[in-house]
């Protein structure tokens, strides 16, 4: 199993899914996790620019996003755009509200699930 989980720095959880710095990638296997790697956000709009996007002046697409999610079994998330969310329940990719900020809290979370 491979969870996603949008990060600024590698501990916690980022606070918005889209506007993060990188997403953690944790491979489950036989309740351990075996595997961690981190991937830039494609889709990372930091500049003052694009926040006019948000404020309904343009809309932008999630593609890149879909498509990267669309390479684990469940994005964990604080927060994210309903636009985003929506599209990543068209293509059926499971998210979940994660019970910790803190990765590691998260990572044991779901190891007591499996």
């Amino acid at each position: 199993m491979k969870i996603i989980i949008p990060t600024n720095d590698r501990k916690t959880i980022a606070v918005h899914t889209g506007r993060c710095k990188e997403f953690g990638f944790y491979e489950i296997e036989n309740g351990n996790m075996v595997y961690e790697t981190f991937v830039t956000n494609p889709h990372q709009h930091q500049d003052e620019g694009c926040c006019r996007t948000h404020l309904g002046e343009q809309h932008h697409d999630h593609r890149e996003l879909v498509e990267l999610f669309s390479k684990g079994d469940l994005l964990m998330y604080y927060a994210m755009g309903k636009r985003l969310r929506t599209e990543l329940m068209d293509e059926g990719i499971p998210v979940e509200k994660a019970p910790s900020v803190n990765i590691s809290e998260i990572i044991d979370a779901v190891l007591k699930q499996k």
